[in-house]
């Protein structure tokens, strides 16, 4: 069985348009008309608001967004694209939307264009044995490219693909590529690779291609780690469980990441029973000097020992941290002390 979503995104956009603004008030109007005529835009008055003669419609989005209009007028604005010659007619109302609207639906364009056209680059930040600074693996972090090549905020480039609903297809293609990008690294020690669980509603169908890809690489199962992200978040513990079951069944680790910022309790973080608990660093964050913290990963470090667990110790920036967290013995730690994200993976030994 087949699952329609597992297909290639298609493009959608509008070319060359005439443009029917709507405009609330004198102020927006005011606004528009200077705008306008200083951009030497082909325009007239009509009801409430203007309508502009052949223009590029994505570029008229954006310089209304970044140069007229700001996000709290944007609502108030409707913009309607006209087919070349068309007048105002009901059937054109399927396209009536406020600018704001315009605004995010070409960002959400723009992340699939980017998810289409595979402009994913792939970091790899060290994971290390503290007690022999050995590299037990890495977590293979995905970036999203812009057509200028500068890289996306990771942050705004996963929120605009949930809120487009392209989340699925994001998370897809990122763990792909990740796998790729390893297997070109020549990548021999664990491979964390992140999803995302409200991307994949059915394991069997929405795994297919990950696991494609790692054949098509000859990548061991026991080389990956697939790790949680967005834990958090997590509302359906049912949903996720099953997700784990699935990658275990399949000789997969896995990881939970953010330990500590979203879990009620830790009777439901063992009811996972991940290999990895990954605490989170605002736990980490000056754990040297912070006894509540301290308290708080005492807690974990006992859950982890009950089901088996590595603790990993996220975001570790300084040597007092890495002291105490070796002293506590915490199994492995990852962060800046050690090497930040890179396109070729660091090597050799990584203490500080």
């Amino acid at each position: 069985m087949n699952c329609n979503r597992c297909r290639k995104l298609h493009k959608t956009f509008f070319e060359n348009q005439d443009v029917y603004m709507n405009l609330p008030t004198h102020h927006h109007i005011e606004l528009s008309e200077i705008a306008l005529k200083k951009n030497n835009y082909n325009f007239r008055a009509v009801d409430d608001g203007y309508l502009i003669k052949q223009v590029e419609f994505q570029d008229f989005i954006l310089f209304l967004s970044n140069s007229v209009f700001n996000p709290v007028e944007q609502k108030d604005i409707k913009i309607l694209p006209l087919q070349n010659g068309e007048d105002l007619k009901f059937s054109s109302l399927r396209n009536y939307r406020s600018l704001l609207q315009w605004v995010k639906l070409y960002q959400g364009m723009e992340v699939a264009e980017i998810i289409n056209e595979g402009r994913i680059k792939t970091l790899f930040q060290p994971i290390i044995d503290p007690r022999t600074g050995e590299i037990h693996g890495y977590e293979a972090l995905s970036r999203g490219v812009l057509k200028d090549g500068t890289i996306m905020n990771p942050e705004k480039l996963f929120s605009i693909a949930k809120e487009m609903d392209l989340l699925f297809y994001l998370d897809r293609v990122c763990r792909e590529y990740s796998i790729r990008a390893a297997s070109r690294k020549g990548i021999i020690k664990k491979i964390f690779v992140n999803f995302i669980p409200t991307a994949i509603y059915e394991p069997s169908l929405c795994l297919k291609s990950t696991a494609k890809v790692l054949n098509e690489e000859n990548i061991n199962e026991d080389q990956i780690v697939f790790e949680v992200v967005e834990t958090e978040k997590v509302e359906d513990f049912n949903h996720l469980n099953g997700i784990l079951n699935y990658y275990r069944d399949k000789g997969y680790s896995t990881a939970l990441d953010d330990i500590g910022s979203g879990y009620s309790t830790i009777d439901s973080l063992l009811q996972l029973r991940p290999n990895y608990m990954k605490i989170d660093m605002n736990i980490i964050r000056d754990i040297d000097i912070n006894s509540n913290k301290q308290e708080i990963l005492s807690n974990f470090i006992n859950a982890g020992k009950k089901i088996g667990a590595t603790i990993l110790a996220e975001g570790v920036e300084t040597l007092a941290e890495y002291e105490y967290l070796k002293r506590e013995n915490v199994d492995l730690m990852q962060g800046y002390l050690f090497g930040k994200p890179e396109e070729t993976p660091l090597t050799g030994i990584l203490l500080p």
